[in-house]
This record gives structure tokens, C-alpha cells and sequence, in this order.
């Protein structure tokens, strides 16, 4: 364990871990599928197994069955909820699987509650829109996979209302929570989704006035959708470019390509900036999408207008037929990229203030961490 330590800090063990995945024994699956009860495969990067490794690091680890890696999580029989991380047969470190919360158990209306929302370490996320327009008109971006959660969904579960959503925050206990995500897949409405979620974020916001809302969605084609979000009660965005080059963003995605072009996102930053105020936009890059220099370029210029960048490695979903989108992600350049957006928020003081959202969770990247 000594030797094996010695080689990976725990930094570099985390990074391995969201860029390779691992490999879980029948132990270790029986423990993290209690994390996942209603089997919801979410639309981005987030599937897999929660767990807090040393130095109170926590991750969100891809899991694969077919496709064997280096790295394996195996129940530890003498801790209830344990694991070991291990590789060639070596233990590298103990972990422990976050634990399912107990209104997991709980329903709403005729709803599994995990149907509407889930915990991620210390935040409550939910899709208010678990849909896409652009897989209706063939050009969805590749990597994403919302669709594959609507079989024989109900409609009230693919668009969600304030009642469902305030339903739900009643049965769980939000002030052990740091905030509340709610994303949804893009519209052609001028809003590209924001539309829908004016009157959720009203609702909420009226009854849990200090829950921070987060909202992750692609920018509006009307910038005045900000406006009207932020006074809403909205308290910080995220718009997730995911990748710099023009070229490789039409063909990775194609559709947020020619609805949403990168310029758009740029207008937008801005705007949300000037609302919201300094630290509260992110904006997530796909690594694994674009040669490292597009992708360094893309970091530096989003930091210069001060939003806060999110490099996530990026996931490959073996059990979904046919899918389309490969990443190869060496978990040191990744280390090397992250470490690289570190260097540009120091230089430029832009730092996050989010105690909502994806870096305000920190277990799907590592920039919270540094």
C-alpha cells in the first residue's frame, strides 16, 4: 500500500479514477446501486458510483462491466459500507461509498422521490426538463444520453412542474443541503429551455428563500431570460461550452453548433455576469472532445471574462447501443489541464463564490480540489 501510495496521490488517484473508471466487484455494485434506486441515467457525465476516498476527496467514478481498466473497487467485508480502490491486485487506498439518504426511500404522488431529485455529496440536483429538442431534429450533441431515461416516462416527470418540485423538497431535509441544480435539455423557444423554469425557480425560492438555485442550461437566444431567471430567484448559471473548436463543436455538436453558436455563449457570460455578479458562471469543458491547445485557448478566454471553468473528463456509456462518443483522456494531461485553468483563475482573481452546482459539488472534477 506504502509502494502504491508513493506512486498516486490521492489528487492523481481521483483524476485516474474520472478518467479511466473502474472496474466493481458484485460487492462493491450491491453497495452504489442503492445510490440510484429509479436507475435514472442523467443526460451528462454524472453516471456512476459515489464515493469519499482519503483526504476527504469525493468522486463520482464511471463504472464498467465489459471494458476492463486498471483500477477495481472491491466491497471491504469488514467495513459496512467500505471499499478498497486497487490495481494489479494492490490496494492503492480505502473508501467508502456515500451513503443512499433515507427520504431515498420516500414516494411523491405515485413517484419514486429519486425520479425528481438526487443528492450529490451536499447538493440536491434534479432535470425540470428530461428532454432535448435536438434529438428531435437528429442533431443532439454526441456524448449525451437524456433520452435513454424517457422510456415509459410519464409526462409529468419529463417536464416538471413547481408542484412536483416543491412536493419533493418537502420530504427532505434542506437545510442538511447546500444548494439545489436543476438543468434540462435545450428548447427552440428564444429561451433554449429558461422558459420552462421561471416559474420553478419562482416557487422555490419563495418557500426555501435560503437554498442557493443553481441552473445549468444552454444560453437563451434572448439575453433578457438571464434578467428574468436572476429575479426569479436563480442565484448562479452554468452554460456549458464543453468544447472551444468551431470545427469539432459542429460535429460533436452539432445542434447547440448551429442554435447556439460559441459566440452566443460569450454574450451570454457576460450578461450573466453582470446580473449575478462576480464567481456564480461556470462553464464546463469536455476533455477528451479537442487537442489540448483549442481546449487550454477556450479555458483562458472564459476565465478572462470572468466565468469559472469546469474541466470534466469525459465518459464513455457502454450500455447504451451504439454510442457515439469515445473520449480518450490520459489522467495526467488531464491533471495538467486542470491545473493550467488553476494557473488562470490565480492570475485573474476570478474565483468561485457557487454554493450551488457542479464545482460547488466537486465530485465530477477536480478544479475545487486544486
Amino acid at each position: 500500500m506504502e509502494e502504491k501510495m508513493n506512486t498516486y496521490s490521492m489528487i492523481e488517484l481521483k483524476a485516474k479514477m474520472l478518467c479511466e473508471g473502474v472496474n466493481p466487484d458484485s460487492g462493491a455494485e450491491d453497495l452504489f446501486r442503492q445510490q440510484n434506486p429509479s436507475g435514472v441515467k442523467r443526460g451528462g457525465l454524472s453516471s456512476g458510483g459515489k464515493m469519499r476516498l482519503s483526504d476527504n476527496l469525493v468522486a463520482n467514478v464511471p463504472f464498467y462491466r465489459k471494458k476492463k481498466v486498471d483500477l477495481k473497487v472491491v466491497a471491504d467485508p469488514n467495513r459496512k459500507y467500505g471499499v478498497f480502490i486497487q490495481e494489479e491486485g494492490r490496494i492503492l487506498c480505502e473508501a467508502e461509498v456515500l451513503l443512499a439518504p433515507d427520504w431515498y426511500g420516500c414516494k411523491v404522488g405515485d413517484f419514486g422521490i429519486t425520479q425528481v431529485l438526487t443528492a450529490h455529496n451536499l447538493q440536491l440536483a434534479g432535470a425540470v426538463y428530461e428532454d432535448c429538442a435536438l434529438f428531435g431534429c437528429g442533431n443532439q450533441c454526441q456524448f449525451c444520453v437524456i433520452n435513454h431515461s424517457l422510456k415509459d416516462k410519464r409526462p409529468e416527470l419529463i417536464l416538471k412542474n413547481a408542484d412536483l418540485i416543491l412536493a419533493t423538497l418537502d420530504q427532505i431535509p434542506v437545510d442538511q443541503y447546500e444548494g439545489l441544480t436543476l438543468n434540462g435539455g435545450m428548447t427552440l423557444h428564444a429561451g433554449r429551455g429558461m422558459e420552462l423554469f421561471e416559474s420553478v425557480i419562482q416557487a422555490v425560492y419563495a418557500k426555501y428563500p435560503d437554498l442557493p438555485i443553481a441552473i445549468e442550461i444552454t444560453p437563451p437566444e434572448d439575453l433578457d431570460w438571464i434578467d428574468r431567471l436572476a429575479e426569479a430567484g436563480m442565484s448562479s448559471l452554468m452554460m456549458n461550452l464543453e468544447c472551444w473548436d468551431q470545427e469539432i463543436r459542429s460535429r460533436i455538436l452539432p445542434g447547440k453548433s448551429k442554435y447556439c453558436p460559441r459566440d452566443q455563449y460569450l454574450l451570454a457570460f457576460e450578461r450573466a455576469l453582470s446580473v449575478l455578479g462576480h464567481g456564480k458562471v461556470t462553464s464546463c469543458f469536455v476533455v477528451g472532445t479537442e487537442p489540448t491547445p483549442s481546449l487550454k485557448e477556450g479555458i483562458a478566454e472564459v476565465v478572462k471574462l470572468g466565468v469559472v471553468p469546469s474541466p470534466l473528463a469525459g465518459r464513455y456509456f457502454e450500455d447504451v447501443p451504439d454510442y457515439p462518443f469515445v473520449p480518450d483522456v490520459n489522467w495526467r494531461e488531464f491533471l495538467k489541464i486542470l491545473r493550467f485553468a488553476g494557473r488562470e483563475l490565480a492570475r485573474t482573481g476570478v474565483r468561485s463564490m457557487d454554493k450551488a452546482g457542479c464545482v460547488a459539488c466537486g465530485m465530477c472534477d477536480l478544479i475545487r480540489d486544486l
